[in-house]
């Protein structure tokens, strides 16, 4: 890490990014200004022009006929590594503008970003550029009179929405896999966070990406995101957000061309500590920085503790220790590591589910309050509640924010029932000494990634995504993403 003084610098020097990438041209949207507003102190960073339904249009067109043209599906694989990897390349030249940038944009701390977003959205770049000319097809078994294939060729026209939690990595967990299996792409960023989205446009020209290949639109999901979902001649969507976004989009895809939808939704996510666990210290280090990290603004935040009665009060008496010592603060200090939430609305509704919470009988252990409230910043004090039942909202619910709601069990089968009781499947933590109650409980527990002994979401090579409403077919990362965004094909050749 650098120092204050170095990202303000930063930051003081910045150009914004305010035009769309559309057809290998950098071009404002024809709609309406909108302000990007810097959660950490409310303030206006730069103004842009939204895109409209037109603008969409126009940038399908763009891929369709890149696509058509071969002029990047029909390159060598051996050539479309060597511009990804050289994307990555340029990525990693910018990255502490873009560190500081999406700090400003979306409330992040720099610690954050400096240390994970950035340098994981340059690995999302390598790994897929690198997949590339990895992944084979296959001979199927056939008579001697016969050959037998198996081949995967690009979906065509992939339609993206990203979120606005983790802005520049969300992009490149869509950007990379669609662009490595051969597509063209038209992408939005949410439209709180557009500024390192657009960036990445810029970059994208100067990595030599082909025009029309990779499209960049901006503006509201209800207009710019439907308009994406209901066009007629887009094969395929990807989105990160929302459950009940993603509901919609299911909808709007099977009222118009039945593209295929790839969903990445909420989620309500367990953490169960088995009393046989010794080193508490470990536990509640990974709890706090479960919950609390990107303010809680995380699909996987573990933010249902489910702890054995007879360890539960050492183990919160060092979690509540480890979440007291958390700095809160200005995102671009780089000891802070909790900054803004993402808008004044959002931070509003994590007051209100505190609120509701404390009414609805459950104990309040530290936190529940606004912090820095004369900054004009949407801060929110790490909090923590005890004696959570079921029944109860935030046990249910997915608050966005951070907030841990904590209650204990005696089996463990009441501890695997707590944990499956939701409707959502993301991620799950377990923590044991035991490697056979490890591997039992692991396979019990409905969640499309298992963490067991820390919290964690894999890595790049592990598939990322879930079970029930909180996924759909969906796999982020490793060579699943790669292959999602492909058909299948079988060719039959009579010798």
């Amino acid at each position: 890490m650098n120092t204050r003084a170095y990202y303000e610098k930063i930051a003081s020097e910045l150009t914004f990014p305010s035009k769309c990438l559309i057809d290998g041209e950098l071009v404002s949207g024809s709609g309406e200004k909108f302000d990007v507003i810097n959660p950490a102190n409310g303030q206006k960073i730069t103004e842009m022009n939204a895109c409209t339904v037109e603008d969409v249009e126009r940038a399908q067109k763009a891929a369709r006929a890149a696509f058509e043209d071969g002029r990047w599906s029909g390159l060598d694989p051996e050539e479309r590594k060597k511009i990804l990897l050289r994307y990555a390349d340029v990525i990693e030249a910018h990255a502490d503008e873009l560190a500081v940038m999406e700090s400003l944009d979306s409330g992040k701390p720099i610690y954050d970003n400096v240390n994970g977003d950035l340098p994981e959205t340059i690995n999302t770049f390598r790994f897929h550029a690198e997949a590339i000319d990895k992944l084979q097809d296959d001979v199927m078994p056939s008579d001697p009179g016969h050959v037998a294939m198996a081949v995967r060729e690009p979906l065509g026209v992939v339609g993206a929405i990203a979120p606005w939690n983790f802005p520049i990595q969300m992009a490149a967990w869509k950007i990379a896999p669609v662009l490595a299996a051969g597509n063209c792409l038209v992408i939005k960023p949410a439209s709180d966070t557009p500024l390192t989205t657009l960036k990445l446009a810029e970059l994208a020209l100067e990595a030599g990406i082909p025009a029309g290949v990779m499209n960049v639109v901006i503006g509201s999901g209800s207009v710019i995101g439907n308009a994406i979902a209901t066009h007629p001649d887009i094969d395929a969507i990807s989105f990160t957000g929302s459950t009940e976004v993603g509901k919609n989009l299911l909808v709007l895809s099977g009222q118009t061309n039945a593209k295929r939808v790839f969903l990445e939704m909420g989620g309500k996510n367990p953490a169960i500590v088995m009393p046989d666990v010794k080193d508490l210290d470990h536990v509640a280090e990974e709890q706090v920085n479960a919950v609390f990290w990107n303010m809680g603004e995380n699909c996987t935040s573990n933010a249902k503790l489910i702890v054995h009665r007879d360890i539960k009060d050492a183990l919160m008496e060092k979690i509540l220790e480890k979440t007291k010592a958390l700095k809160v603060g200005n995102p671009l200090d780089p000891d802070a590591r909790q900054g803004a939430l993402i808008n004044r609305g959002h931070m509003e509704k994590v007051l209100e589910y505190i609120e509701v919470t404390k009414k609805e009988g459950a104990q309040l252990l530290c936190g529940g309050e606004q912090l820095y409230a004369e900054t004009g910043g949407n801060y929110v004090a790490p909090t923590i509640f005890d004696g959570l039942t079921p029944d109860m909202t935030i046990y249910q619910e997915e608050v966005f924010g951070p907030v841990l709601g904590v209650v204990d069990f005696e089996t463990e089968e009441e501890a695997i029932a707590l944990a499956n009781d939701t409707i959502y499947g993301l991620q799950a933590s377990l923590y044991t000494d035991d490697l056979s109650t490890a591997h039992r409980v692991s396979r019990a527990l409905r969640a499309g990634t298992v963490s067991i002994n820390c919290y964690a979401e894999g890595n790049i090579c592990t598939p990322f995504g879930g079970f029930k409403q909180s996924g759909f077919i969906s796999r982020d990362n490793s060579v699943y993403a790669n292959r999602q965004y492909t058909e299948m094909k079988a060719i039959w050749i009579q010798l």
